[in-house]
């Protein structure tokens, strides 16, 4: 497959101050990785079952030598200038680095490097271009890993990949050598083998050292180059003295030496510096010629321990085994299959970027994308040894943030079930089988190993019912009935915890489709009474509960729901619609209303006996942390799952219209100029954003409001702003998603990393679903149907990615064609702005199928 990427846009292009704080995550799919600095550094190295950033691998780097007739004409690391703070940047190391320590001695800042760089950054893909005059040639390194959507193996490969081209410009020949040095990740005391094997020659770096399992594992570095040195060991030192000869046996005509240690290292670095070993490809390129030399890098760590949660387990502390494991032996083994499969995994990948990419889907809709799902690719997210997956909110420096696939965060992302669905199933069947209580309840974040405990909070109203509504979702991305029926039993208790008398949060004791209890959620306190951002996902929940029980049979429950759904939706759209927008109907003084919860323990930042203490203010007389008649920006989460779903429109869809309209413009800011926020900073001054919530001009804003009400999460930016654009508001969608992305232009913050409580949250992943609001898809892939009603008139092209394959669907004229580009579509019916046919066959990847408007 060679689909051309027809457009690069210039915000994709960086240069200058613009690549500060790039760093480009590369790995697998729940396998930890690295990334790609915009100046070409290896930074941010997460591959040992935990976050590691703003961290190095010693001074693990590529460099570049050039010689003619014999003598050096130069030698620089593959670097541009240094992106940090001349007084010392952040680093997880003690010594000679960090603040008071000068620029970051593992950066390589001292050595020759190259004056300038241009990172072009289209995920899954990164190029890094090289300028310097002096320098005699031209060099850019192309970065990747497989990301290939639907195949969840192959995109779980614990693998960097690199294709460094140089382009002589002179006149004589000239011989280059280009160096791949890596650093053996937290080990002193190595053991290093060279190898050679089909073509490709490889360094294994492991531990010398007798480690527990979990800190048991190995690193290697390889290429396919025809002529290669091998450095298996740089000089054991105490100071710099590694780095002081490597670069002077490296940066002289000729090759580099063997050097190779038989016994055990006793000097230990004082720095804490790990080993190195070193691959050098020499490639001799005549005037006027290009050659390309392929790197990888890879790495395997099969335990982990679970460090956040010690002796948890009979008094031990918990391990995992990745999923990695399972399929690669070690990184030797990685990179051999790297290497003999590396056209076959290059070639889907880059098409998938060139498909994105290529189509007339709005630039901004790209960027967020884009700078997104490479969220995928880091340590927020984990895949357990029988592939299942298991995620943090996000990163923080070396640790995880907020453990076991939250439910009420990952209930915004909507990357996974249309990119890589086997992977967003496991996330339902482990929720049902090990996070389900036994009265129905399910606890919101998942515990490992699975199977060990229960998280000890109750059940977050959002999380319960986001996970019912995604099991609805989920079924008809897969056109699985089977499945749905094996889970059928477990979503049925489910929805039961709703009202059963065993919920200790008295959400809907009475049935009637509207929650009237205690009601935690994403903002980690507590709503009290009804209010529509929380009972639309339950009324929604209800109508995907009342469809799925007639698809497995049960249809006197599914009765039962469908009539609830509906007395919650009339209570919706009669009594919390205010004329503008929907709202919490709560009366804030009244104090008994949250009294007969005062026995609730264990609450979120509740102690046993605090929990009035935590929900009255006796000095206000009112309840905290409540929204009452503001304007929040969730106000109908629930009906945004229901439209991506195919749920339909249970509110009154002009009431949608207005409330959408209302939440923009109460909410969102072109700029937050003299905005008051107390809490988390992301955005400030001259940026825009869109708040948690406002009080518009006639409300009254509670004397403690819910939490975070004046931050902004890019989360729920593109959650409105793909609902603004899926009922028509366009212009409104684009403004907020051209916004969030304005933050994140390289200069002020990195455009692969959009920060919530840590970096690399999950929640942003929300952005995907600009891509199916902008293209109108529609899909029920339990009977193979598929449509678009795209917000662009006329022609154009547009990704679409659903069961087992992606592609575009195009418009020339009254023709429309979809094309499987990857995969396969079992394709029943196609429908098109209103037209459908039907098809009945399945497409392959390179097959299509037409329909003729009108005909």
């Amino acid at each position: 497959m060679d689909f051309a990427m027809t457009r690069t846009d210039p915000r994709f292009i960086y240069q200058g101050d613009r690549t500060r704080h790039i760093a480009f995550p590369l790995g697998g799919i729940g396998a930890g990785g690295l990334a790609l600095s915009g100046s070409g550094r290896l930074v941010d190295w997460s591959i040992r079952n935990r976050p590691g950033l703003q961290s190095f691998n010693g001074y693990s780097h590529f460099a570049i030598k050039a010689e003619a007739d014999g003598e050096l004409l130069d030698a620089r690391v593959l670097n541009g200038p240094y992106e940090g703070l001349p007084t010392g940047s952040p680093t997880t190391r003690k010594f000679f680095d960090g603040f008071g320590w000068g620029a970051n001695r593992n950066t390589l800042a001292g050595v020759p490097h190259f004056e300038s760089t241009t990172f072009t950054g289209t995920f899954p893909v990164a190029e890094v271009a090289f300028h310097d005059a002096s320098f005699p040639g031209q060099v850019k390194l192309t970065a990747w890993s497989p990301f290939i959507p639907t195949n969840e193996r192959d995109s779980s490969l614990p693998a960097a990949m690199f294709e460094i081209k140089v382009t002589n410009s002179g006149t004589v020949p000239v011989d280059y050598s280009i160096a791949g040095t890596l650093g053996n990740h937290g080990c002193q005391n190595g053991r290093h083998s060279y190898n050679e094997t089909g073509g490709v020659k490889s360094l294994l770096l492991t531990a010398a050292d007798e480690l527990p399992d979990w800190q048991t594992g190995d690193v290697s570095i390889a290429t396919d180059a025809g002529d290669v040195d091998h450095l298996d060991y740089h000089f054991r030192g105490q100071w710099f003295d590694d780095l002081n000869l490597f670069w002077r046996e490296f940066a002289r005509a000729g090759r580099l030496p063997e050097r190779h240690y038989d016994k055990p290292r006793l000097n230990r670095n004082m720095f804490d510096q790990p080993e190195h070993g070193t691959l050098a490809a020499r490639v001799t390129v005549a005037p006027g010629e290009t050659k390309t030399v392929r790197f990888a890098i890879a790495w395997h760590f099969p335990v982990g321990q679970v460090y956040w949660r010690p002796g948890q387990v009979n008094g031990e502390t918990g391990t995992w085994r990745n999923y990695y494991a399972s399929q690669w032996a070690n990184s030797g083994a990685v990179l051999a299959e790297a290497f003999a499969r590396w056209d076959e995994l290059r070639a889907p990948t880059f098409a998938f970027r060139d498909t994105l990419f290529g189509t007339s889907l709005p630039v901004d809709i790209i960027d967020a994308v884009q700078g997104t799902m490479s969220i995928l690719r880091t340590a927020t997210v984990m895949r357990l040894e029988n592939g299942e997956l298991w995620a943090w909110e996000g990163q923080f420096t070396n640790e995880g943030s907020c453990e076991g696939s939250c439910t009420h965060v990952w209930n915004y992302q909507q990357t996974l079930p249309y990119l890589f669905p086997g992977l967003e199933r496991t996330l339902r069947e482990t929720d049902y089988t090990y996070n389900q209580l036994p009265n129905g309840g399910l606890t919101f974040r998942q515990i490992i190993p699975l199977g060990s405990a229960f998280f000890p909070l109750n059940p977050c109203a959002d999380g319960q019912f986001g996970s019912i509504i995604k099991t609805y979702r989920d079924w008809k991305i897969s056109g699985d009935t089977a499945w749905l029926k094996r889970y059928w039993p477990k979503v049925k208790t489910a929805l039961e915890y709703a009202w059963s008398a065993e919920n200790p949060d008295q959400w809907d004791p009475e049935r009637t489709g509207i929650l009237w209890g205690r009601q935690h959620h994403t903002l980690d306190m507590e709503l009290f009474g009804p209010n529509s951002w929380l009972s639309t996902m339950y009324v929604a929940a209800l109508k995907a509960g009342a469809e799925m029980g007639r698809a497995a049979g049960d249809t006197g429950f599914a009765a039962e729901l469908e009539r609830m759904g509906q007395a919650g939706a009339d209570y919706l759209n009669a009594e919390l619609f205010n004329g503008d927008y929907f709202i919490q109907k709560t009366d804030l003084g009244d104090k008994a209303l949250i009294e007969k919860f005062d026995h609730a323990s264990g609450k979120v930042g509740v102690l046993a006996d605090g929990f009035m203490e935590t929900y009255w203010s006796d000095e206000y007389g009112q309840m905290k942390y409540q929204f009452n008649d503001g304007c929040a920006t969730d106000q109908i989460l629930g009906q945004w799952h229901a439209d991506l779903a195919g749920l339909g429109s249970f509110l009154d869809p002009d009431k949608v219209k207005t409330a959408l309209a209302s939440a923009y413009r109460h909410n969102y800011r072109a700029d937050l100029k003299g905005h008051f926020n107390p809490c988390r900073v992301y955005a400030y001054e001259d940026e825009g954003g869109v708040l948690i919530a406002t009080w518009p001009e006639g409300t009254t804003k509670p004397a403690v409001p819910a939490p975070y009400s004046e931050e902004v999460w890019t989360g729920l930016e593109y959650m409105l702003a793909s609902h603004l654009i899926f009922r028509g508001l366009t212009d409104e969608g684009l403004a907020i998603v051209r916004t969030a992305r304005a933050r994140h232009d390289g200069y002020r913050r990195n455009p692969w990393n959009e920060i919530e409580c840590g970096s690399y949250y999950a929640r942003s992943m929300s952005s995907f679903a600009l891509v199916n609001a902008w293209s109108g898809l529609s899909y029920d892939l339990t009977k193979g149907e598929i449509g678009f009603a795209p917000k662009q008139q006329g022609d154009g092209s547009w990704f679409w990615s659903v069961g087992e394959g992606w592609g575009i669907v195009s418009r020339s004229g009254n023709r429309v064609r979809l094309e499987v580009r990857h995969g396969s579509l079992d394709l029943g019916a196609l429908s098109f702005a209103g037209t459908s046919a039907r098809i009945d066959r399945k497409l392959g990847a390179g097959d299509a199928a037409d329909l003729t408007i009108g005909g």
